[in-house]
């Protein structure tokens, strides 16, 4: 248990859970989502330039979509969060006794003594801004030194969507036959998922192999979807 709780990294990093969120959510997007069209473009029987360009502009379209996406719900959740802080400030100031017995119930709940928590009440009397970010941490959950970066979760959310499409559309760049090109993109998506599955498990402390594998299953069948459905809507079309 020792052993796996070294390896989990510390939450000051860069890094944080809602980066490293961001960044599995785009990449396994940009990943799963050009995968399933090419496959699904190829066996369609679409030329090589149409899949190239449509796949180039699926990839920046997913890019904007999925960064704008990402902006605004930051923001949303920002937002919602400091309106809960102007709220209780006012309810604070223009009702302290009943926001002094919540926060008596809640560190009773705690398990303090009626004596320690008399004693912490106190503190927050003479304290109001100790006892708004209390009453924001214990009773709503709400930190506002944790609030995260609209811009910079959508600049995150747009590289990392980048990241996953590109290497399952490299081989179709490259080579000039869709089904020849195939197998390759179907090669480095699978790469690309164990590799972020294997990241996402040295995040976490668990299992490398467990979590890759996990990972490239979700992919692969995201891929089965996509192949089949593309090839089912094409024949629907011609015929």
């Amino acid at each position: 248990m020792e052993t796996e709780a070294k390896r989990i990294p510390s939450r000051r990093g860069w890094w944080t859970r809602e980066r490293w969120r961001e960044t599995v959510f785009g990449m396994n997007d940009g990943v799963i989502a050009t995968t399933g069209l090419v496959a699904g473009l190829t066996f369609g029987d679409a030329g090589h330039p149409t899949i190239v360009v449509a796949s180039m502009a699926a990839v920046w379209a997913a890019m904007v979509s999925m960064g704008i996406g990402s902006y605004l719900a930051t923001r949303a959740e920002v937002t919602w969060q400091q309106a809960l802080v102007a709220r209780e400030r006012w309810e604070l100031t223009d009702h302290p006794d009943e926001e002094l017995e919540e926060m008596r119930q809640i560190y009773q709940e705690y398990g303090f003594s009626t004596a320690e928590v008399e004693t912490i009440l106190g503190r927050l009397r003479r304290d109001p801004e100790l006892w708004l970010k209390l009453m924001l941490r214990d009773e709503l959950g709400v930190l506002p030194e944790r609030w995260e970066s609209a811009l910079t979760n959508a600049l995150i959310m747009a590289f990392a969507v980048l990241c996953g499409s590109l290497p399952p559309l490299i081989p179709y760049v490259l080579m000039s036959r869709p089904y020849t090109a195939f197998w390759p993109a179907i090669a480095l998506a699978g790469v690309t998922s164990w590799a972020l599955g294997a990241m996402t498990a040295a995040m976490t402390g668990q299992s490398r192999f467990r979590v890759a594998l996990k990972f490239v299953l979700l992919a692969l069948l995201a891929v089965v979807l996509g192949s089949t459905m593309g090839g089912v809507i094409a024949n629907w079309i011609v015929s």
